[in-house]
């Protein structure tokens, strides 16, 4: 038995998720990286920068990846109303500012 043929609005949804999964991706690797160069100027291990990143990915659930859905529509809304929204890493007293430009 052949599977239902399935209307042409899902299939351009399916696609849409998997291209705003693949720019949430990047837009993580290019932040973790950020985090990185700045750890590494502060003396941090190789060793422990890779296992946060391993510890990271391992914890990342659905419900958090799908957070990412929110923080990026209000980075579009505080766009639109003239502002920008930032994300902030802290450590000690350095801080790096990650900013989320709408796509």
């Amino acid at each position: 038995m052949s599977e239902p043929t399935r209307n042409s609005n899902y299939v351009q949804a399916d696609q849409s998720v998997r291209e705003s999964r693949v720019e949430i991706y990047k837009r993580l690797m290019e932040a973790q990286e950020r985090i990185a160069h700045a750890l590494y100027r502060r003396g941090l291990s190789n060793e422990v920068v890779q296992d946060a990143l391993n510890s990271a990915d391992e914890r990342l659930s659905d419900a958090e990846r799908i957070e990412d859905l929110y923080v990026s529509a209000l980075a579009h809304y505080v766009d639109v109303l003239g502002g920008r929204l930032e994300v902030r890493a802290i450590f000690g007293d350095q801080e790096i500012i990650l900013r989320r430009e709408p796509a």
